[in-house]
């Protein structure tokens, strides 16, 4: 039970990620969400039976006229949350590049950080309703490449600084700091922050510290370490408890509890999908 992946074509791939599908088992039910710090953002379309799946309260009930809608863009998430589905759920996603928010629909990400708004709020066209009708995940997925080839016909273009100091943070991760890029992309440090935060929603440090968490994840669903100690020298963390921290505050739980989350749940680019055991 993974997500399948499709990578984007042509024009796209300036903007988009990925696009991705998931289904949850048939005879799931009252599923958790756990949804941690992941840096990134993009459109996510989820039901059940034409209905929202998502946003029920813990003990299974809908959660109500004001809970999740179908379709929505949401952006950067800086700190964990969980959310429940109340039955099976299927989701349909793009997940966008990181200036995508930008870009791509115009708006500052920094609005839309921890945050959400509805898919229609950016069409003319009554897109929600589209993918609600639409006969298969398939067919979602065309109607977001679609919706997102017009957005990309008008789309603003890219800082470019702030684009090479994301292609140095991928290449140092993890010993990268923010003075190296700004002595890398002879830039002040005022305006470089002005510009990151502008163009991606977050800070420059708060970011990496994001992408570094998010690499430590990685390396303990693979098995890549021994200790938890050595997992953190290996990622440049200054100590022990600075690794704790930051562990609690991308994921809302120590690292020890982290492991067992990321190798017993299926990871998604929105959330972890945990059995009510799990939670």
């Amino acid at each position: 039970m993974e997500p399948t992946v499709y990578r984007p074509q042509g024009a796209l791939a300036r903007f988009v990620d990925y696009f991705w599908t998931f289904d949850s088992r048939p005879g799931d039910t009252n599923r958790t969400l756990k949804m941690f710090a992941t840096g990134v953002s993009g459109v996510l379309f989820q039901h059940h039976e034409g209905q929202p799946a998502l946003g029920a309260t813990p003990d299974g009930h809908p959660a109500g006229r004001g809970g999740c809608p179908t379709s929505f863009v949401y952006g950067k998430r800086t700190r964990p949350t969980r959310t429940f589905a109340n039955g099976p759920f299927a989701l349909t996603g793009v997940v966008l590049k990181p200036q995508g928010l930008n870009t791509l629909f115009k708006i500052e990400p920094a609005s839309l950080s921890d945050g959400s708004a509805r898919l229609n709020e950016f069409c003319r066209e009554n897109i929600a309703d589209q993918l609600l009708n639409a006969a298969s995940s398939h067919e979602r997925i065309v109607i977001l490449r679609r919706f997102l080839r017009q957005r990309a016909e008008t789309a603003a273009s890219d800082d470019l600084l702030v684009a090479e100091s994301l292609q140095l943070i991928r290449q140092r991760l993890p010993s990268i700091k923010v003075r190296h890029l700004l002595k890398a992309l002879h830039v002040s440090e005022r305006q470089f922050e002005r510009r990151f935060s502008r163009a991606i929603g977050v800070s420059p440090h708060h970011y990496i510290r994001i992408v570094r968490f998010r690499k430590a994840m990685r390396l303990m669903k693979a098995h890549q370490f021994h200790r938890l100690s050595d997992l953190a020298y290996d990622l440049s963390y200054v100590d022990q408890s600075h690794f704790i921290k930051d562990s609690k505050a991308f994921s809302g739980c120590t690292p020890g509890r982290l492991v067992h989350t990321v190798r017993s749940g299926v990871e998604l680019p929105c959330a972890f999908v945990l059995a009510p055991a799990d939670a």
